[in-house]
Formats: C-alpha cells, sequence, structure tokens
C-alpha cells in the first residue's frame, strides 16, 4: 500500500464538497451529477479521458463557470463563485493548463497583476521581497527580474504555481501542471505538491495523464468517463495503473510496440546542420523507420524541430525531403514536399485560437479564405474522438483534443514524412496510444518518423533508431536492443 494512502496518514475535514453537480453546454453533457469530497491535507487526483470533464469541473470550483445544476459546499456551507477573483478571496487557487502570465513582464511584475490589493501591487521593492521568501519556502529557484517570455516551460510553471500560492489559499487546483516537464522537472513538482498539502495541510486537487505521477503523488484518487465519475474517490495504494488506465477509457489500453521492419530508401537527411545551440546535426531517415531524439529539454531539441518545419534558418548545412532542399522554403512548400508536423507547441505552432476547428483542418493546405472550411472535418474528427464541434474555435478545446485535431489534420494528406515533437504531451491513455500506433503504422505503410520526446519508455517502445541531444549535439545513433543504461549515461553527457 502507498505510504501517501489516507489509511496510513491523518486527512482533514473536507474543505470541498461538490454535490450533484451537472454542467450542459448545448447538447453535449461535459458533468453529470457529480459528487466529491475535497479534503485538506491531501492530494487527490483527478484522472479521465481528455474532454471527461476534469477541467471543467475545476474551471466551476474556481469561478470561471456555474454549474447547471447541484451544489458546492464549502467548509459545509453553500458556495459559489462568479469569477477566479472571488474563488481566491475565498481561498481556492486555480493554475490553468496553459500558461497565464504575461510573456513580455519579469516574472516579479506578471505576478502583481493578480492581486486584489492595491497596496500589496504598488510596493514593488517589497512585493518581490516577499516572492523570493515564498520561493524559498517551497523549494523554487526562479528569476523573478527576466522577463517571463524568456525562461523556460519548467521555470514558467513553477512561476504560475508561485503566482497561485501568493494569495497563501488552502485550496489548490492544478490543471496538468507537469505536462509540459521532463521527468526530472516532473518529479520537483510532484515533491512541492505533496508538501503543500501533507505539511502545509492544503486541499490539493491535481489533473494529469501521467498514471505514474498518480501513483507517485496522490493519496487518493477518482475517475472520471463522459462527465461521469466511474470510479469513486479511492486511496491510491488500491489501485494499478493498468486498472486506472481501464477505468478511464471504459477497456484495457492495448500496449503499443515497435516490431522489427524492412528499410528503404533514404528519404530524409540532415547533413551537418547548425542552428541555435544546435551544431553539427546529421541524420538521414529512410521509408519504414523510425527514429527517435531523446533527452532533456534545452539541449537542442526545439531548435532541431524547428529547424526542419522552417521556422529557424539554419546558418550551415542541408535539409532535403525526397528531392527537395527544404531550408529556405516556405512552411507550405514543405507540406507540398510530403512534410507533416505535429509540433511541440500546439498552440502557438499549430492551431489559430480564435479560429473554427473546420478551419484549422485546411491551415497551410487550401489559399486562405476567411470562410473556408474542409468539407470531411467532421469525419476525421470523429476518427481522432475529438470532444468538440467544427464549429467550436481551436482554442475551446481541451489541450488534449487539440492535439488530436492537429493529428487529423497532419494524418489526412498524403506525406513522406512525419515530423512528431512531443506528440503525446497532455493526451490521456488511450488517447496517447492511439497516437503512438499511427505513427507506427505510418511507417510501416512506407512513411517515415523523426519522433522528439522526453519520454524515453515511449521511444524504446517505438522507434527503430534512437539519438541523444546533448548539450546541442546529436549522439549515437543507439540501435535494438537498446541498452537503457548506456542511452541514460549519454542523456547526463557522461558518454
Amino acid at each position: 500500500m502507498s505510504e501517501n494512502s489516507p489509511t496510513s496518514r491523518q486527512i482533514g475535514a473536507p474543505a470541498i464538497q461538490i454535490v450533484g453537480v451537472s454542467r450542459q453546454f448545448g447538447e453535449v453533457r461535459a458533468l453529470n451529477r457529480v459528487d466529491l469530497d475535497i479534503h485538506r491535507g491531501e492530494v487527490l487526483a483527478v484522472l479521465g479521458e481528455n474532454g471527461a470533464g476534469k477541467t471543467t469541473l475545476m474551471r466551476i470550483l474556481g469561478g470561471l463557470d456555474q454549474p447547471t445544476e447541484g451544489e458546492v459546499l464549502r467548509d459545509g456551507e453553500p458556495f459559489a463563485v462568479s469569477s477566479p477573483r472571488e474563488a481566491v478571496a475565498h481561498g481556492i487557487a486555480l493554475v490553468h493548463q496553459h500558461f497565464a502570465l504575461v510573456p513580455t513582464m519579469t516574472a516579479a511584475e506578471t505576478i502583481l497583476l493578480f492581486r486584489s490589493d492595491r497596496a500589496r501591487r504598488c510596493d514593488r521593492a517589497a512585493a518581490a521581497e516577499q516572492l523570493r521568501s515564498l520561493a524559498d519556502e517551497i523549494g523554487f529557484d526562479v528569476d523573478l527580474e527576466r522577463p517571463v517570455g524568456e525562461q523556460s516551460v519548467g521555470a514558467r510553471q513553477r512561476l504560475e504555481l508561485l503566482r497561485a500560492l501568493d494569495s497563501d489559499p488552502d485550496v489548490l487546483l492544478l490543471d496538468e501542471p507537469t505536462a509540459v516537464l521532463t521527468d526530472e522537472e516532473a518529479s520537483a513538482m510532484l515533491d512541492v505538491v505533496r508538501a503543500l498539502a501533507h505539511d502545509q495541510n492544503r486541499a490539493v486537487v491535481l489533473i494529469t495523464h501521467r498514471l505514474r505521477e498518480v501513483i507517485a503523488a496522490a493519496d487518493r484518487v477518482v475517475v472520471l468517463r463522459a462527465g461521469d465519475v466511474v470510479s469513486p474517490a479511492a486511496a491510491v495504494g488500491e489501485r494499478t495503473p493498468e486498472s486506472l488506465a481501464a477505468e478511464m477509457v471504459g477497456a484495457d489500453v492495448p500496449a503499443v510496440r515497435r516490431q522489427s521492419a524492412e528499410r528503404g530508401e533514404s528519404v530524409f537527411a540532415m547533413n551537418g546542420v547548425d542552428a541555435g545551440q544546435l551544431r553539427d546535426a546529421t541524420l538521414t531517415l529512410h521509408q519504414g523507420e523510425i527514429i527517435g531524439v531523446a533527452g532533456v529539454d534545452g539541449n537542442g531539441q526545439v531548435e532541431l524541430e524547428l529547424a526542419i518545419a522552417g521556422l529557424l534558418s539554419p546558418t550551415a548545412g542541408h535539409i532535403t525531403l525526397g528531392d527537395t532542399e527544404l531550408i529556405g522554403l516556405h512552411p507550405r512548400a514543405r507540406i507540398e514536399a510530403g512534410l507533416a508536423y505535429l509540433p511541440s507547441d500546439r498552440f502557438a505552432r499549430a492551431l489559430v485560437g480564435p479560429m473554427r476547428c473546420d478551419e484549422n483542418m485546411v491551415l497551410g493546405r487550401t489559399p486562405w479564405r476567411l470562410k473556408g472550411h474542409s468539407s470531411d472535418a467532421a469525419d476525421r474528427m470523429r476518427r481522432w474522438t475529438v470532444k468538440g464541434h467544427i464549429g467550436h474555435t481551436a482554442e475551446s478545446l481541451s489541450g488534449g483534443n487539440a492535439q488530436k485535431l492537429v493529428a487529423a489534420r497532419e494524418f489526412s494528406d498524403s506525406a513522406q514524412m512525419v515530423l512528431a515533437a512531443q506528440p503525446t504531451r497532455g493526451l490521456d491513455p488511450g488517447a496517447a496510444q492511439r497516437l503512438r500506433q499511427e505513427l507506427i503504422d505510418f511507417a510501416s505503410h512506407g512513411g517515415c518518423v523523426l519522433w522528439i520526446s522526453a519520454d524515453i519508455d515511449e521511444l524504446l517502445d517505438s522507434v527503430d533508431r534512437l539519438f541523444v541531444a546533448f548539450s546541442g549535439q546529436l549522439m549515437g545513433p543507439y540501435d535494438r536492443p537498446f541498452d537503457r543504461t548506456r542511452i541514460g549515461l549519454a542523456m547526463a553527457g557522461a558518454s
């Protein structure tokens, strides 16, 4: 049994009680009579597929939405808030899946924007010192004077949590706080999350798709599916990752493993490419082949991705797809040359948030028309189980559904190669396995895949050859059967 289990440690009284809460959006029922208690002194994990209702529930508690029926009790009394500021005033803070800080402002300045007390906002020197003390207290290494946009993804996630804790809430709602973090960063974040609940007696709700994080960090776990509670909150020690995954999707999640494949002709080549911190990157992809790139974030993976996608101009070298030189080629022309692209940041590089889903499905594929739409967008969205209507905006989708929308577009065209950068971040286990299988099937039918991921297990199960990005260089290749110890040493720069 997990040492974090409520049966092995004392938890406090319910800070929040959710009683028969439903939420309807037109014909879509996002939540259906949900009952749930959230206790002080515990980490409660909320699991579910993309679109299961998890974020809707958090938005209701955080003052961004209202229930259609049912009620929320705060310390046993009926409770309803109509804005995030009102929720904060009642001791409830929500950390969103997508960053809310202002990129052009320093970390201290943008955190101060969220303070409701004008006096506390205006005395910037004192406020900055308070934030430094808070960061030291929870063990966060943050740079409060540097603009947010210049900081790493991991640093920005720490700043988001620091912003939430600045109001000293006793209820903390965390929506996918580790979705964009490396394993090391996620582990450090979860150490803080546990301490906030266990040492400071706060009630913490954790939404995550990483089942191993639930087992490692949570005291209890509840599973939602299609708006219903299909597995009431129970001690984590009573569950396994396999049983949780099955409860989320309503069936066992099949394992995906790459079988041996025959390589065909060379399709894609990088030779001596320099781009940003990427140095002398050289690799070749053949028909039927999947090559993985592993490594801790910040070692040149983003530059590798952007150079191939045409969003960063290399200063040296060549990149070819078939007979086409990609350097200097417009991204639209790269699509025509046979490149499909699943970017690491879907909202920055793949989708236009205010546009409709059907309009996003034709980005880069047709001449721009204000009212352009794809006639088969609805069919492709159904095939990929995107929970949303073609007329909804992309920004209204959850992160996982937005990623599936991108996949539905990219896999719909005739492509020679898929560039997949962190493709399963933010996806539930069923959707992640589905996307992994699609990438494997694409290669099995003669395509090739360059798969960049911070999830080493995902790569070891799926790729034919592996490179490790370290300090801007591609180390390898490493061939099957993979030596995990050797690869781990390469990721640490020790080989």
